[in-house]
C-alpha cells in the first residue's frame, strides 16, 4: 500500500494546539489587554443591525450547528464512510465539552454591555463557543468534500464560505459585544484544534491527496476494473460512483460498473466483467452479492477487491479489510494479492456453488429468513438478534454427519455449520480454529434439548469458559450432511430455503483477493 505523508491534520493540530496555548498564556497575564480595548459601540435592540445580528448569533449557535454535524455523522456512517463519522462525533465531543471546560477553568466575566437576553450571550467568555463551533464546522465539511472526492471547485467554495462563516460569526459575536476580542481568537485557534484533532486521530483528509508518482505513471497506462454493485446496499449512489470513479483513475484504472438485478444477484454481472477481460473485479453488496461474485471468479485468477456494503461484511472482517469505504478502496487499489480457499456446496440435486463464509442449517437459517430486512437497514446486526429468541424455540431436527472417511456420527441437532473462516460480527469466534488459506473446511455442530443449553452454548462460544457438551467441531477436506425431513438452510448469510442433503468439499486457494499488506 502507499506510505501516506502526514498530510495537513496533524501540523495543524500542533499549530492550533500551539496557537490556543500561548494565546491563553497571554490572555491571562494581561499581555493582550489592548486588543480588548477594540470594541465595538453598546448595542441596542432597536437597531437593526443588532436585531440581525442576534438573528445570525441564534442560527449559528453552538447547538444548532452540532445538531447539524450529528445529520453529517448520521449521512457519513449510512455511506460507509466510517473513519469520517468517528472524526465528526469526535469533534463535535472534544469541541464542545472542550471548551466548555475550558470556560469553567478560566471563568473570565463577558464585557459590560452584553445583551444578556440574548440566547449564548450568558456564562463564561473565554474562549468563544459560537467561534468553536462555525470553525469546527468548516473543517468537518471541507474534510466530508475532500473524502467524497467532490470536484475541486466545489471543496474550494466550501473553503471560502467557511472562512466567510468564520469572519461572519467573529464580526458578528463582537458587534453584540458578547466577548472581547482576545475569546474571539482563543475560540478560533481551540475550535482549529479540536477539530483538527478529531479529524487526525480518525485518518480523515483535510485536503485532497496529491497522486503519488507510481500512480501518475500508472495513469498513463490504465487498466481495467469492473465493480459488481448491489443498488440496495448504496444509500447514496451518485457520491458512491464519484468516490470509486475518482479513486480508480487516480490510481491508473478505468471503472465499468455493473449493477445486480433481483432475479441476478451477481453472476452475469461477473461474467460480463471476465469476457471484458477486465484485470480486477470489485464488489460491492452483502455477503450474498459477494458469494456470487467469489464463485464466478473461482480459479480465473482475476482478483476481487471488497467494498463492504452490507449488514454482516463477514468476508472482509476475516481478512482484515477495512469496513470504512475510503480505506477499503485503498487496499482494493494499492494492496496485495493473497489466495483464499473456497468451499464448494451442493445443495440436494442441485448444481454446485461455492461459499466464501459459512453454510448452515438450522438455527441460523431461521435467524436470516426471521430478520426483517427494513430492520436490518435501521439496527444493522442488531436485527438478528431480535429474531433470534423466536427461531431458538423451534424445534430440532434428526441430523447424520460424514466428515471425510470418518465414521459418520447422528445427532439431534439445533444448528450445524459449515465454514471457510471462523469470525462473526462482534468479533466472536465461532471456528476458532478457521484459516481460509489452510485447506481445510470446518464443523460446528450444536444439539441443544431445551433453552438452557443453547444459553450453555452460547456462553462457552462468547466467554472463555469450558465448552459444552452440547457442542462438536471437526475439520476436513469434505462433508456430507443428511437430516430426517427438509430443514431450512443459508449460505454466506443468505436463507436459500430448505433443504434435506448438503455436500461440501474444500477447493483450496482457488480465489485471488485483494488484502491489506502486512
Amino acid at each position: 500500500m502507499r506510505s501516506r505523508r502526514p498530510g495537513i491534520g496533524p501540523l495543524a493540530t500542533i499549530a492550533f494546539g500551539l496557537g490556543f496555548a500561548i494565546w491563553t498564556a497571554l490572555v491571562l497575564s494581561g499581555s493582550l489587554a489592548g486588543l480588548d480595548v477594540v470594541q465595538a459601540p453598546a448595542p441596542h435592540w432597536q437597531q437593526p443591525i443588532i436585531q440581525i445580528a442576534v438573528a445570525v448569533a441564534i442560527v449559528f449557535h453552538p447547538v444548532v450547528i452540532n445538531c447539524t454535524l450529528a445529520g453529517i455523522a448520521i449521512w457519513a456512517f449510512r455511506r460507509r464512510l466510517r473513519n469520517l463519522t468517528v472524526g465528526i462525533v469526535l469533534a463535535i465531543a472534544l469541541g464542545w465539552g472542550g471548551h466548555e471546560l475550558a470556560k469553567t477553568l478560566i471563568g473570565r466575566s463577558r464585557p459590560p454591555g452584553v445583551l444578556t437576553e440574548v440566547i449564548g450571550n450568558n456564562g463564561y467568555a473565554y474562549p468563544s463557543g459560537h467561534m468553536v463551533g462555525i470553525v469546527t464546522a468548516a473543517l468537518v465539511v471541507i474534510a466530508t468534500t475532500t473524502t467524497t472526492k467532490q470536484p475541486r471547485p466545489v471543496i474550494e467554495f466550501w473553503r471560502w464560505l467557511g472562512l466567510a462563516l468564520i469572519l461572519l460569526m467573529a464580526f458578528d459575536r463582537w458587534i453584540l459585544q458578547a466577548h472581547w476580542v482576545t475569546d474571539l481568537v482563543g475560540g478560533l485557534l481551540f475550535g482549529g484544534f479540536t477539530a483538527s484533532l478529531a479529524l487526525t486521530v480518525a485518518k480523515v483528509h483535510m485536503q485532497p491527496e496529491r497522486p503519488t508518482r507510481a500512480a501518475a505513471l500508472a495513469a498513463k497506462t490504465p487498466k481495467r476494473c469492473a465493480i459488481v454493485v448491489n443498488p440496495t446496499k448504496v444509500p447514496d449512489w451518485a457520491a458512491f460512483r464519484r468516490h470509486i470513479e475518482t479513486e480508480c483513475r487516480e490510481n491508473g484504472w478505468t471503472p465499468l460498473f455493473l449493477e445486480t438485478t433481483p432475479d441476478d444477484p451477481g453472476r452475469g454481472m461477473t461474467r460480463a466483467a471476465l469476457e471484458a477481460k477486465v484485470d480486477l473485479v470489485m464488489a460491492a453488496g452483502g455477503d450474498g452479492t459477494v458469494r456470487v461474485v467469489c464463485s464466478a471468479l473461482a480459479g480465473t485468477n482475476v482478483p476481487l477487491g471488497l467494498l463492504p456494503s452490507g449488514t454482516g461484511n463477514l468476508l472482509a472482517r476475516n481478512l482484515g479489510i477495512p469496513l470504512d469505504e475510503a480505506e477499503a478502496i485503498e487496499v482494493i487499489l494499492q494492496g496485495r494479492r493473497d489466495r483464499i480457499d473456497l468451499i464448494e456446496v451442493t445443495i440436494d440435486d442441485d448444481e454446485p456453488e461455492h461459499i466464501a463464509v459459512m453454510a448452515g442449517i438450522g438455527l441460523d437459517a431461521r435467524i436470516m429468513s426471521g430478520t426483517d430486512e427494513g430492520l436490518k437497514k435501521v439496527l444493522g446486526p442488531a436485527a438478528y438478534v431480535m429474531a433470534a429468541g423466536d427461531a431458538a424455540s423451534l424445534p430440532s431436527f434428526d441430523v447424520t454427519i460424514a466428515l471425510d472417511d470418518d465414521e459418520p456420527i447422528q445427532r439431534h441437532a439445533g444448528l450445524v455449520m459449515v465454514g471457510n473462516v471462523g469470525q462473526l460480527q462482534g468479533n466472536v469466534q465461532l471456528l476458532p480454529d478457521a484459516q481460509f488459506d489452510d485447506g481445510l473446511l470446518d464443523l460446528f455442530v450444536a444439539s441443544p434439548t431445551s433453552l438452557a443449553d443453547w444459553l450453555r452454548i452460547t456462553t462457552s462460544v462468547l466467554l472463555p469458559v469450558p465448552e459444552a457438551s452440547e457442542i462438536d467441531r471437526g475439520q476436513g477436506r469434505s462433508v456430507v450432511i443428511e437430516t430426517s425431513e427438509p430443514v431450512e438452510y443459508q449460505l454466506d448469510g443468505d436463507a436459500a430455503g430448505e433443504c434435506r442433503r448438503i455436500v461440501a468439499r474444500v477447493e483450496p486457494q482457488t480465489l485471488t483477493v485483494m488484502v491489506p499488506q502486512r
